[in-house]
């Protein structure tokens, strides 16, 4: 293996509008498709020159889009020190700390789509958020960190995931973003691109510094609680959308390990951090609307139990032509967090 192992026996502790354009513009600010375990279509990454138009989305749609939500809910990734979100109805772990699968829908090929709030492109975020997932999406043939989702998705995940591009949006966030606020942003943004919704498409929603947020969903706040979160919302019109919130991470608790990260410490934070919604969105979709799949009852998802916040520094790792402070994942297949399979 390549990277760094380090064994959690040693490092785990006990696992118990227009307002906002002239922002936008300068930088940073203060058909659903049914779900499937089995082999999809490998996905082809579209070029990162393709920026898409600025989408100005207001709060005053919130009541209409809340009222084709039919269902939600959301899984937090915690705030180093604190802990998951357990769960009552999944299987109880009796030895060890693999990941059980307990007969939830997984996430086999996905197109990531990455909508940017309040900056005109992925400045506010260490400008290389595409540059990561696409070195993360086609490493197959590095360190292969991507593949440890093979044992999960029941396929290769080579070649399975895409970099869909990003989409900035403005909206208002001069005062705290609640779910509605999130779920409105991940509806105007699928039906303005009839970006189509389901098991096969992620959206990621980057918050800029300063931006405030708490989510009943996930169970608290933003740099309180948790780091981010992934979720899942059910529209009456549009189907399942599968998005994860990714608030500034470059904040204490968040924030990687070791500095000077290779990207710089807001880079390769918010890098670590989409890996970990990620590959938790891929392998454990549904886990917060009693559909789970890949879970352990006593440290959460594939990324929790590797995770600053269980006690797993981050570490380095070479993704193609690129090194990365990102965290590690969790294999069955050693019963340990690793960077490659």
């Amino acid at each position: 293996m390549n990277g760094p192992m380090v064994r959690l026996r040693h490092l785990i502790a006990p696992l118990f509008g227009a307002v906002l354009l002239g922002t936008l513009i300068a930088g940073c600010g203060g058909g659903a498709t049914s779900g499937t375990t089995g082999a999809v279509p490998k996905l082809v990454t579209p070029p990162r020159s393709l920026m898409h138009a600025v989408l100005h989305i207001s709060r005053s749609s919130i009541p209409s889009v809340m009222a084709k939500l039919v269902r939600s809910g959301a899984y937090a990734s915690p705030v180093k020190g604190k802990k998951i979100k357990q769960l009552a109805h999944v299987m109880t772990v009796s030895q060890g700390l693999n990941l059980v699968n307990n007969g939830g829908p997984v996430m086999a090929g996905a197109t990531v789509y990455n909508i940017l709030v309040n900056c005109a492109d992925e400045s506010c975020w260490g400008s290389k958020i595409g540059q990561f997932e696409n070195d993360l999406f086609s490493n197959g043939g590095g360190t292969g960190m991507i593949n440890i989702l093979d044992q999960y998705i029941g396929q290769s995940a080579t070649g399975a995931y895409a970099d869909g591009g990003d989409y900035p949006v403005t909206y208002n966030t001069s005062s705290q973003l609640g779910d509605q606020d999130i779920d409105n942003i991940v509806y105007q943004v699928a039906t303005a691109n009839n970006i189509p919704t389901g098991y096969n498409t992620m959206f990621n929603v980057f918050l800029a510094s300063g931006v405030q947020q708490c989510s009943q969903a996930a169970g608290g706040c933003y740099g309180q609680q948790y780091c981010a979160y992934h979720g899942s919302n059910d529209y009456s019109d549009i189907g399942h959308a599968i998005y994860s919130v990714e608030p500034y991470q470059d904040i204490q608790g968040c924030q990687v390990s070791n500095l000077p990260s290779p990207n710089g410490s807001t880079a390769d934070s918010t890098a670590s951090t989409a890996s970990h919604e990620m590959f938790e969105a891929f392998t454990d979709p549904d886990v917060a609307i009693n559909n789970v799949a890949w879970y352990n009852q006593t440290g959460g998802e594939i990324g929790d139990l590797c995770a600053p916040a269980a006690g797993v520094p981050t570490g380095n790792v070479q993704l193609g032509a690129d090194t990365w402070e990102i965290q590690m994942e969790y294999d069955n297949n050693v019963s340990d967090c690793s960077y490659s399979p």
